[in-house]
């Protein structure tokens, strides 16, 4: 039988749980409880595809009052298991409220990262769920695979590009985060006119330890972003072998 903490995992501060009464949970904001709702939970609600921000699918961008932007990614499957499953999991709790979670304190603990207004999971059967989160959109910024197809090299920007990503990269390991789908699409990028801002996002599976994270496990994720690339990249006409032997020793500390 589900707990109330099974159910819900830790709820941090400034957010507030609701139940519709069939079973469908969310947490909100307690800033953006009047406007976001259980609609956006729903299979059918009216969103504008955002294809800037694309991870197994488009996320989908809602205007806010104040006009800002939320996009909201569901959850879904990779590999085999998304044609069997159709995005429904059952892991508890739940895997959105688990991630809103683990971001806000890695916002808390100063890690350059995305601000969650929601999270929501929509019961479809047993243990079975549905479920997005919400977030609000950087303005001007771009996942670090879509900056790479942008000729950086040209532009002088690429040794900055990868400066600002590797130390954040750096920061993370130094909080004892361990993300376990580091790839190019979820590290963010945002140019400033004096310079480069490098952020993580996608803290889905991703695990904390207590202090810096170990070695090998910080050298497991690196090696996973480079397949990362690799795959997107076979042929490194945009993260050439040079480029990142220079991103590994900014991640280091050398090359500053």
């Amino acid at each position: 039988m589900l707990t109330e903490r099974t159910m819900w995992g830790v709820i941090p501060d400034g957010f507030r749980k609701i139940t519709d009464g069939r079973g469908s949970r969310l947490v909100v904001r307690e800033d953006r409880a009047g406007e976001i709702d259980f609609t956006i939970c729903r299979d059918d609600r009216v969103g504008a595809p955002d294809y800037r921000y694309q991870g197994r699918s488009p996320l989908e961008a809602i205007r806010l009052r104040d006009g800002d932007t939320a996009l909201v990614r569901r959850y879904r499957h990779g590999g085999l298991l998304r044609s069997l499953t159709r995005g429904c999991f059952c892991s508890w709790p739940p895997r959105p409220f688990r991630e809103l979670a683990i971001t806000e304190e890695l916002r808390r603990r100063g890690l350059p990262t995305v601000e969650v207004y929601a999270a929501c999971v929509r019961c479809v059967g047993g243990p079975f769920y549905r479920g997005c989160l919400v977030t609000r959109e950087l303005r001007g910024s771009k996942d670090l695979w879509a900056a790479l197809q942008e000729d950086l090299a040209g532009r002088g920007a690429l040794r900055s590009v990868l400066k600002a990503t590797a130390e954040t990269l750096r920061a993370m390991h130094r909080e004892g985060v361990y993300h376990s789908d580091l790839n190019l699409k979820n590290i963010l990028v945002r140019f400033r006119p004096d310079g480069v801002d490098g952020y993580v996002i996608d803290f889905d599976k991703a695990r904390l330890f207590l202090g810096r994270l170990p070695p090998p496990l910080a050298q497991k994720n690196l090696d996973r972003l480079r397949r990362s690339a690799l795959k997107l990249d076979p042929e490194r006409r945009y993260l050439s072998a040079d480029s990142w032997h220079e991103f590994v020793e900014f991640y280091h500390g050398a090359g500053a």
